[in-house]
């Protein structure tokens, strides 16, 4: 089966994004590029005319135009300054980065009004028959708008100047530019003087300026380094340093004795101890003799004391006197011990206090040099700045007298020239206007006005020009189905399905009817409405198709024609008038009517329709809100699988509202080209009100060409690919 046109059915997320957003989404996309394309593409012909129009008128403008000529005329201008050296005037190449200013200077006097007096004089003086007083064509008035008129360009890679002049008169457009290139010359000659005399004057002004800089600069120079005081900085400096040396070399020798002090402070605070190391005594020790003999008489006490211990008890009187002997020593020792130690702490002390006032000296004599140091560099600084602008002073003034006494030398030297390399010649061949350019103008220009005119009228018309179009208003486009301009009539259009089962259209349908009958949309779209904005849009077509494709599936379908005012369907299918007609059942007239006895069977097996024919004298609206309808539907649910709609323009009329009601699901039916945006936004509108799911829109009518790829209606190509199945099948 060909699923060309064919899309996914819309889930119920996306049917409530369109019940809350559809008709405010419907009028964007119209200005988007690829929408202009498919606009321009699908009124071609209309550009196509166009185009042919605008290069007819191209061609035309052609043939009218004068012929223009241009003559022109090539100059080199040196632009480097002379200097006078040994009496020989030479260029100085020092110059080139100043070059370029120079030369746009030089160049753009070429373009001055005292150009324009220099030439027309210049031109008149080798011309004087061209002028109107003596019978010429050449006046005052012209000549000088033709000079402005002059186009002066320069090569950007060489110093070479090219002067041209377009008009219709070939041999004055080369007089003038001849003339033109003369005077650039004249011109320059006459610059290079004034500047020559110009630049002694400037320089005698600015040797004056620049010798009072320089004394200026000398004397600030004095006065800072009176100010300044260097030397004295320097000596003051170096007082700093030695004292600083001093201090170091005296703080070492206290941080030496201090540690020494420490050691001797430990071992004296050893001796405490209960069995004091008295077998070596550290150097340093206060009162050294005095200790050791304090020592010596204790360790006689006690070695006397140890020997009576071995002889006697200790209650005999002997070993009592040298116990009370060996107390009375080391009680002796214990006491020297504790002032020895008081007065290695105070030594500590002592020097403790000395190394801090040592310390503080260090930072102030290093605060004090590193002061001198910076007011140093400092002064040093400030005095190159000053040496450094005296040097500059005097070499600008020494500069000043060079280009004085040169200036003065070289006063008559050209500054720059001007030299004529090619003079113009009288043009044979015009350069204008170009015939083939203005003829491709033409063209351009009337496709340009053909895209802006079928544009223009689009906008106007708001016609829904696309799928695209569709897909703005958040529709889901159900299948897009081909312009079809071979079938002679709207009958054979509707029952192309049933003569020609293998057409585009027939599968097409097929694909939407496979699509309603899937497990997720069978249950919600067994009464389906099938819809459109304006009339002739083809929902009847669409609505009988898709039930002769429900029909050829299997499926038991029933047809109904509820377009109570123009109903189509008994003239399509070729019922008779004599059979019972919706409109009349609807009415008391067919109360004798049963349900059967609505239905047209034998059309093609699982297919039968319930046609209807208008009354002059009844009103379908009034009808159409009976309970008869809703029981006819109810009825139909019970006896077929799927019933199908087709209802008048919701537009036109409110019997699509009524009819919508009753139905699980309204499809939306739109002629690509014919349906208005504000028609499809009012229809979206009233179904929105009613709370209507709308599953989807078939868009009609879309052009099966190449323009048909650009309006975003997919499965084009791959149809016209799939044409092969139809004979195969018949095999």
């Amino acid at each position: 089966m060909d699923n060309s046109g064919i899309h996914k059915g819309q889930s119920n997320s996306e049917t409530s994004v369109l019940k809350r957003g559809g008709s405010a989404a419907g009028g964007g996309g119209v200005l988007d590029p690829m929408n202009l394309l498919r606009i321009v593409l699908r009124s071609w012909l209309v550009v196509v005319l166009l185009v042919i129009l605008g290069g007819l008128c191209g061609l035309f403008v052609a043939q009218q135009v004068v012929d223009i000529y241009r003559a022109e005329a090539q100059l080199e201008m040196n632009v480097r300054r002379p200097k006078v050296i040994n009496n020989e005037a030479v260029f100085d190449d020092t110059s080139a980065g100043n070059e370029a200013v120079i030369f746009n200077t030089r160049f753009a006097k070429f373009k001055s009004p005292a150009m324009e007096r220099l030439a027309t004089q210049e031109y008149f003086k080798r011309y004087p028959q061209d002028e109107e007083g003596n019978g010429g064509a050449v006046g005052k008035y012209m000549l000088a708008t033709s000079i402005r008129d002059v186009a002066w360009r320069k090569d950007s890679s060489a110093n070479i100047v090219y002067v041209s002049y377009q008009s219709s008169d070939a041999e004055f457009a080369s007089k003038l530019v001849n003339v033109m290139s003369h005077c650039a010359g004249l011109l320059m000659m006459q610059e290079n003087q004034a500047i020559s005399d110009e630049a002694v004057k400037w320089l005698i002004s600015q040797l004056e300026d620049q010798r009072d800089k320089l004394e200026a600069v000398e004397l600030q120079l004095a006065t800072l380094r009176e100010e300044l005081q260097l030397g004295s900085l320097e000596q003051r400096k170096e007082a700093a340093s030695q004292a600083l040396l001093s201090a170091s070399i005296e703080r070492e020798g206290l941080v030496s004795t201090l540690a020494s002090r420490k050691t001797v402070y430990g071992y004296v605070m050893e001796l405490k101890d209960a069995d004091p190391n008295l077998e070596v005594l550290p150097p340093g020790l206060p009162k050294e003799a005095e200790l050791n003999a304090l020592i010596s008489t204790w360790r006689s006490a006690r070695d006397e004391l140890l020997a009576l211990g071995g002889r006697y008890t200790e209650i005999h009187p002997e070993y009592r006197t040298a116990a009370e002997k060996e107390k009375r020593a080391r009680a002796r020792l214990e006491q020297f011990v504790d002032l020895s130690a008081k007065a290695v702490q105070n030594e500590i002390d002592l020097q403790g206090k000395q190394l801090k006032q040592v310390d503080q000296r260090i930072a102030t004599l290093e605060k004090e040099s590193l002061d001198l140091e910076q007011q140093i560099v400092r002064g040093n600084q400030s005095l190159q700045r000053l040496e450094r602008k005296r040097d500059a002073a005097d070499n600008a003034y020494q500069s000043m007298l060079r280009r004085m006494e040169e200036a003065r030398l070289s006063a008559d030297e050209n500054m720059a020239y001007t030299k004529i390399i090619r003079e113009a010649e009288v043009p044979r061949i015009p350069v204008s206007p170009g015939k083939g350019k203005v003829i491709l103008t033409g063209l351009f220009l009337g496709g340009v006005a053909g895209c802006a005119l079928v544009i223009l009228m689009t906008l106007i018309g708001g016609k829904i020009e696309s799928v695209t179009d569709l897909k703005a208003f958040g529709l889901n486009i159900m299948a897009t189905i081909p312009s079809q301009k071979k079938v002679d009539s709207r009958g054979d259009l509707a029952t192309i399905g049933l003569r020609d089962k293998f057409s585009h259209v027939a599968e097409i349908f097929a694909g939407i009817n496979a699509l309603l009958s899937s497990k997720k949309y069978a249950q919600s779209t067994q009464v389906l409405l099938l819809n459109s904005s304006m009339p002739g849009e083809g929902k009847t077509i669409s609505s009988c198709n898709l039930a002769v494709s429900s029909a050829l599936n299997g499926t038991k379908t029933l047809l109904i024609d509820g377009d109570l005012r123009r109903p189509q369907l008994a003239s399509i299918f070729s019922i008779s008038e004599e059979h019972p007609s919706l409109l009349e059942w609807l009415t008391d007239r067919g109360s004798s009517i049963d349900h059967p006895g609505l239905i047209s069977k034998g059309i093609i097996e699982n297919l039968d329709i319930i046609t209807s024919r208008p009354i002059k004298d009844i009103n379908p609206a009034e009808l159409l809100g009976r309970e008869r309808l809703a029981e006819l539907l109810q009825w139909a649910r019970k006896h077929y699988d799927r019933i199908i709609i087709d209802s008048p323009p919701i537009g036109a009329v409110g019997d699509a509202q009524v009819l919508a009601n009753l139905s699980d699901a309204v499809i939306i039916v739109s002629r690509v080209g014919k349906t208005r945006r504000r028609a499809l936004r009012f229809a979206l509108t009233k179904f929105e009100e009613i709370d209507v799911h709308i599953f989807g829109c078939i868009a009609n009518d879309v052009p099966h060409s190449i323009s048909g790829m650009f309006m975003g209606a997919e499965g084009y190509g791959y149809t016209s690919g799939y044409g092969s199945y139809k004979p195969y099948v018949g095999e």
